[in-house]
């Protein structure tokens, strides 16, 4: 079983955005591209799992309202998948309520965006994630930080 190796986020992280409205996934993705993050989007959950097991993103943020799949399946199956289950996952969505917020968390989100969302704050929380994750692999894997 493959395992997705540790290391430090490059300068220009890549963010795999996933969303059914077009105009949504360009929005963040010219916007990401100006706060110095590399993206690829994604409409759907099979080009999501494509483009997460062909270029291993440093996060993925999706949302889990589609019209055509469940997207807590997706989120599901990212983390099943020993290729993926690495990446941190932001839910960035219109719809948040106390169950969606338990449910992101049972499914081992890193974080759960409420859209609108300014994409400097969207930049900001997946920065801090990109951060803690480094910090975490240092402790657990080297002893300390280098």
């Amino acid at each position: 079983m493959e395992r997705r190796r540790p290391r430090t986020p490059p300068p220009r992280p890549l963010v795999l955005i996933v969303d059914g409205h077009e105009d949504t996934r360009e929005l963040y993705a010219i916007a990401l591209a100006s706060f110095q993050f590399e993206t690829a989007t994604a409409a759907d959950a099979p080009h999501a799992f494509e483009h997460a097991w062909q270029t291993h993103p440093d996060v993925i943020v999706t949302e889990v309202w589609f019209e055509a799949f469940d997207g807590w399946s997706l989120v599901e199956d990212l983390k099943r998948d020993s290729r993926t289950r690495d990446i941190p996952i932001v839910v960035l969505t219109g719809r948040v309520s106390s169950s969606e917020r338990e449910r992101a968390n049972r499914e081992g989100c890193a974080a759960l965006l409420l859209k609108p969302c300014l994409p400097e704050d969207l930049a900001a929380t997946m920065r801090e994630l990109l951060h803690r994750d480094r910090v975490h692999i240092g402790e657990r894997h080297h002893g300390s930080i280098i």
